[in-house]
């Protein structure tokens, strides 16, 4: 049976070149993210400009300090070159469409979170974000391996006792697809799909 659970539900379009695979870490690896009240703070951010931006979110997890997305650019840039300054068309310049949304969304997001982290502080400017990774999911597999680290991710570091309970924290995206799988179709995820086979590196 080739994972019925999994093709009932899979993503449209998921692998033509337009979904990614998102890694954001804080500068010096700094718990900023530490309680409940940021974490949620972060996770409101991510929906509004998410939605502003026309991103299609599959998955994602808020952690300490870093955080895993899983997301589809639609096949406009979202940015003019009348909305940049000449020295960012410049470095935009050789870039695609898909890139430039990209590089819109990401820098958007973490500077609104850089702002209402230091307005909690009281500390103006202040380095939040040390770098981001992006990586274009390949096809069916590629997806999956990247789906299943996102779901382990809050066990792995600790914030939840047990894989069971990481089905349900709440600074995820997991308890909506756990709902949408059920157990029977989570694990079919983790036997066909493994993650230790994905390369990333935290």
């Amino acid at each position: 049976m080739e994972g019925n659970k999994l093709n009932k539900h899979r993503p449209f379009h998921l692998y033509d070149g337009h979904t990614y695979f998102l890694t954001g870490r804080c500068y010096k690896a700094v718990n900023y993210f530490y309680n409940d009240e940021r974490k949620e703070m972060f996770q409101n951010k991510l929906g509004e400009i998410s939605k502003e931006l026309n991103i299609g979110i599959f998955a994602w997890v808020i952690l300490n300090n870093h955080y895993y997305l899983i997301f589809r650019l639609d096949k406009t840039s979202g940015v003019t070159s009348a909305s940049l300054s000449s020295d960012k068309q410049d470095k935009l310049a050789l870039v695609t469409p898909h890139q430039r949304k990209l590089v819109k969304f990401v820098t958007k997001l973490h500077s609104i979170i850089s702002k209402m982290c230091n307005e909690m502080d009281q500390t103006p400017g202040r380095q939040i974000w040390y770098q981001y990774f992006d990586y274009c999911i390949r096809n069916k597999a590629d997806f999956w391996k990247h789906f299943n680290y996102i779901i382990k991710n809050p066990f792995k570091h600790g914030l939840v006792k047990s894989l069971e309970e990481a089905f349900y924290y709440k600074y995820s995206s997991n308890s909506v697809w756990f709902k949408r799988f059920g157990v029977e179709g989570v694990n079919e995820s983790f036997i066909k799909y493994p993650v230790e086979e994905v390369f990333v590196d935290d």
